[in-house]
């Protein structure tokens, strides 16, 4: 990899601006390269604005400030759901801000796993991102059920294969009652053809839920093609909207007047009601029916500032070159010398079949590895060998890329 070819890249790249209006940093030159997007997105410069404008509000007006002033609060949500269904293509009533991932997951979980006497099972990836898997477990045992209740899919060298997760549904459709996936697969980084086990989940009348974690702000997402039943997501990964961010559920229509069960808080009511106190909850008729609790104001804002930089920038482009920087980085990396005897790339090759993250499986030396480059670059280390990269088009360029493979051939080469 020549650092003319980056060079080059970054001056012809459109949304190369934006980079700066990301901070990372105190701005010395010893500060890190940051590929670790897939973790914990950067803050853009506007937040700590918008935080501001939050504590004035809430300073001048307090109480008053849900319904008046310039910015009311109780507006906040519509604004973040007209952005996002842009992300998620579906529409604005499908979608609620609630909570974190892995409790609307629960929540979601109350309402569409209901076990009869003959389909009991879930199917989920053996090795699911933990909580994903404690989710499951967890409602196992609320219906007095034990992990033979399960059935596990398993990757073969690291990857999903979704024609046999396709067989193993046809095989099970008789006792199946519920599968979960991921969107993209944490680990490796393969993006998931949901839209293949959707097809095959809707014939055989069997609840598909998806963990966009890793998905949402990385790839796009078509969720009117994919007819799913549920969803949900993170805001602090792609989504740039800080530690601990608002998250999301997505409900698909038809189930809006069809759900029996769902844990009900008064939020949950139709704003025209909201404030009446009833004895009796108004549920309103879309994915906001399954909201508890008033969210947090700050971390709306957060999420809508960042949301705001997304559509500033066009999702299209933001998208493109994603494909390109993360091309950019596999060619890289296939082109060091002997680089087959130090490492393997677990990701698929296919630009259609990940996102931005490149997942590095070493052989040997891994942790010895990981300690120099973490002294010049933030990446993620998932023992006991893998590293995963991510660059993310916002606020990563080609020369880092360029630094990053070059140091990396330096370690494994000298």
């Amino acid at each position: 990899m020549k650092k003319d070819a980056a060079l080059k890249m970054d001056s012809l790249d459109q949304i190369s601006w934006v980079k700066n209006e990301f901070e990372y940093g105190d701005g010395n030159k010893s500060d890190k390269i940051y590929f670790c997007g897939n973790s914990l997105g950067l803050q853009h410069k506007s937040i700590k604005d918008k935080i501001d404008s939050h504590l004035k509000q809430w300073k001048n007006s307090a109480v008053e400030s849900h319904f008046s002033g310039e910015y009311p609060w109780i507006e906040i949500q519509d604004k973040i759901k007209f952005i996002l269904k842009d992300f998620l293509g579906c529409t604005t009533s499908e979608l609620a801000i609630m909570n974190a991932l892995t409790v609307n997951l629960h929540l979601l979980m109350v309402s569409f796993y209901n076990p009869s006497k003959r389909k009991t099972k879930i199917m989920i990836e053996n090795h699911a991102f933990s909580s994903d898997r404690y989710v499951v477990n967890s409602h196992l045992k609320l219906h007095h059920l034990d992990e033979s209740s399960l059935i596990l899919i398993e990757p073969k060298n690291n990857i999903l294969d979704e024609d046999e997760i396709v067989k193993k549904i046809e095989k099970n459709k008789d006792e199946l009652n519920l599968v979960l996936l991921p969107g993209i697969q944490y680990y490796s980084g393969q993006l998931i053809d949901i839209k293949k086990i959707s097809n095959v989940c809707r014939k055989y009348n069997i609840i598909l839920g998806v963990d966009f974690a890793h998905a949402i702000g990385n790839v796009p997402i078509n969720l009117s093609e994919l007819q799913i039943d549920f969803a949900s997501w993170c805001s602090y990964k792609y989504l740039n909207s800080g530690p601990g961010g608002i998250s999301g559920i997505y409900v698909n229509a038809k189930h809006f007047n069809k759900v029996e069960r769902r844990l009900d808080g008064w939020w949950g009511n139709k704003l025209s009601t909201r404030f009446e106190m009833k004895k009796n909850i108004d549920s309103d008729i879309s994915a906001e029916g399954w909201v508890i609790s008033n969210p947090p104001v700050i971390l709306l804002d957060i999420h809508l500032a960042s949301l705001e930089i997304f559509k500033k920038v066009g999702l299209k482009n933001i998208f493109n070159k994603s494909k390109s920087l993360t091309k950019f980085l596999y060619d890289g990396l296939i082109n060091i010398k002997n680089y087959s005897k130090y490492f393997d790339i677990i990701t698929p090759e296919n630009p259609a079949k990940r996102g931005a993250q490149l997942s590095l499986y070493f052989h040997k030396n891994s942790e010895n590895i990981f300690k120099e480059l973490n002294k010049k670059f933030v990446i993620d280390f998932r023992k006991p060998n893998v590293l995963r990269v991510a660059p993310v088009p916002l606020y990563n360029s080609y020369k880092e890329v360029y630094h990053f493979v070059k140091e990396l051939d330096l370690l494994i080469n000298s």
